[in-house]
């Protein structure tokens, strides 16, 4: 079995019974050999928009005695794939706002009986706010952290509702909900950046409209857990 990284194991705890499911972007095809040998998943369709990756993929599928278990596509994010072919949907270790082109392309996703499982290494707070503007709830997220650094794990689901939420929702989504060690460190560092963007443009006035809303996020977030950020 391949070992995976904190992200990628978050990432399929995550997917609870979704049984079929596209990897995309899926590099060394890891996650659905993992998904495929625990027996997490029964189909797994692994994604790729380059081919040096898909043929990794390949030589580690092969290795893992899964052809024909796992299906190699080349294709540009979730332009290879048929609507509703699968339930469930992983988007790992990509930027936020490409994680959010890549299912704004795809609007046979806005479906209640799809799982995205996302995970983005920078701009979290770009996909937050796309997915609370198009409709998409965050029906659950952690922070994990994988080699050294900090990451959030998103499971999201079309609901078509967009739900009233606070100015500090963009930047921590749903870590509150589950305010363990790791979540609160990378609340914590979170919390330092917005600060220094505070400071970078208290005087910008083209940014206080920004302004306003960083002060109004940072102080609820401190306010929701006193006893840490007192």
């Amino acid at each position: 079995m391949p070992i995976l990284n904190k992200r990628l194991i978050k990432a399929a705890e995550m997917l609870g019974d979704v049984k079929s499911v596209a990897d995309i972007g899926t590099d060394h095809a890891f996650l659905p050999i993992y998904l495929i040998r625990e027996g997490i998943c029964e189909r797994v369709i692994a994604c790729d928009i380059a081919e040096g990756p898909l043929s990794v993929a390949a030589t580690n599928i092969t290795k893992y005695g899964l052809l024909g278990k796992i299906e190699l596509r080349l294709a540009d994010g979730l332009k290879g794939l048929k609507p509703m072919e699968v339930r469930g949907i992983t988007i790992l270790g990509m930027g936020g706002e490409t994680i959010a082109d890549i299912i704004q392309d795809a609007p046979w996703v806005k479906n209640p009986e799809i799982t995205l499982i996302l995970q983005p290494m920078s701009c979290d707070d770009r996909l937050r706010e796309y997915l609370h503007k198009n409709g998409f709830e965050i029906e659950k997220e952690e922070a994990v952290e994988s080699q050294s650094r900090l990451y959030t794990v998103m499971r999201v689901r079309f609901s078509g509702v967009i739900m009233t939420v606070g100015p500090e929702y963009k930047y921590i989504g749903k870590l509150l909900d589950n305010p363990d060690a790791v979540a609160v460190t990378f609340i914590k560092n979170r919390l330092k950046s917005m600060k220094t963007c505070i400071k970078d443009i208290e005087n910008v006035e083209r940014k206080k409209d920004l302004l306003s809303e960083l002060k109004t996020a940072v102080s609820k977030i401190e306010k929701s857990l006193p006893e840490i950020f007192a």
